[in-house]
Parts: C-alpha cells; sequence; structure tokens
C-alpha cells in the first residue's frame, strides 16, 4: 500500500517505500483525486511501455519512482524513475540495438528520443558477498551510485526549478517508491 501523502506537503513522507505496481496505479492513476488530471494516465502509460522494453533487454531488479508524479500534483509533468539491475546481466547484453536502448535509458534520453514523459537512469547493482569484509571498486561504485539517488530523491525543491538552490534544497524532506519487477532472487 502507497502510505498517505503529508497532508501540509503532499508528498510522500520520508523513507523507502515498498510497494507494487498496481498500488502505484491506483494511488496515481486511478483514484478519484486526480480524476480531472490530463497527464498522469499518458505518464503511466508511457512508463508501462518503456518498463517492457526496458526489462526485455535485461532482468530488473527493481525501479525506484519518485519527483512530482508521487504527489499531490494534478498534472506532473513525468515520472521520475531509475530501474537497477545487476552488473554482470547489464554487461552480458551484447546485441548492439540493445546497447544503444540501455545507453538511452542511462542517460535519460528517453524522453528526447521517444516522447514518453520519462526521466530515466538505470543502476548497476552489485551483488558482493564480501561487502562486509572487504570492498571492491565494483561494490564501491554500486553503493555511491545508490546513495546518490536516495540523497537525491529525499529532496524537494524550496523555489522554482531556475532558482539557485539553498541549503534547504539538499535536506530530506521527501519520500520515494520502490516497486520489485523481476525481483532479487531470480536474477
Amino acid at each position: 500500500m502507497v502510505p498517505p501523502l503529508d497532508a501540509a506537503t503532499g508528498l510522500l513522507p520520508l523513507g523507502r517505500h515498498h510497494v507494487t505496481l498496481d498500488a502505484v496505479r491506483a494511488r496515481y492513476v486511478d483514484d478519484p483525486e486526480f480524476a480531472a488530471s490530463t497527464t498522469r494516465q499518458e505518464i503511466w502509460d508511457d512508463f508501462e511501455d518503456a518498463t517492457t522494453v526496458f526489462r526485455r533487454i535485461v532482468p530488473t531488479a527493481y525501479v525506484w519512482i519518485a519527483g512530482s508524479f508521487v504527489t499531490n500534483k494534478l498534472d506532473p509533468d513525468d515520472l521520475d524513475l531509475i530501474y537497477w539491475c545487476e552488473d554482470r546481466l547489464v554487461d552480458a547484453v551484447s546485441h548492439p540495438g540493445d546497447k544503444l536502448t540501455l545507453q538511452m535509458f542511462a542517460t535519460n534520453r528517453v524522453r528526447p528520443t521517444t516522447g514518453y514523459r520519462l526521466d530515466t537512469r538505470y543502476g548497476r547493482w552489485h551483488v558482493d558477498p564480501a561487502a562486509g569484509y572487504g570492498s571492491t571498486p565494483e561494490h564501491q561504485q554500486y553503493a555511491y551510485v545508490r546513495g546518490y539517488w536516495d540523497d537525491f530523491w529525499h529532496r524537494r525543491r524550496s523555489g522554482a526549478k531556475a532558482d539557485p538552490p539553498v541549503r534547504e534544497d539538499a535536506l530530506p524532506r521527501a519520500g520515494y517508491l520502490e516497486v520489485m519487477l523481476d525481483g532479487v532472487n531470480v536474477i
């Protein structure tokens, strides 16, 4: 179940909230609160299409969803997401077209290329059973990227997009969603 939004801010409570795709759709697309939205259904359809394409290329453990789509904003502009895939499976992708598609997702080129209203990235999940006993460059990179996005999606801008950032913009003020797709035990 998607946690209720904070009544004062319209944001998810702090934290990473584990939910299902059906719960996200029910709360942010089908909920009567958003019946008058002119963007949510299109954005969700774009998300479903893009997710299908991405998962055909590489098994995807889970996706984090954030941004204005998971707020009380009636007409968000897009949906912000990062897919998490095991690095060895990403490295095994060999078809040149699939590699280009992954690059498009990694560099946030999905919207300019396809028109899908998505802000996309993917993270290389590095499974390292010895991570608590030592560190490898691969695990350090994974931990850095994961920490970066976790920190980034807990933030909310205090002013307009064009305004220069201020200290308050760096403080954790909102949560985001995590949806298991292919899961962590099957890949």
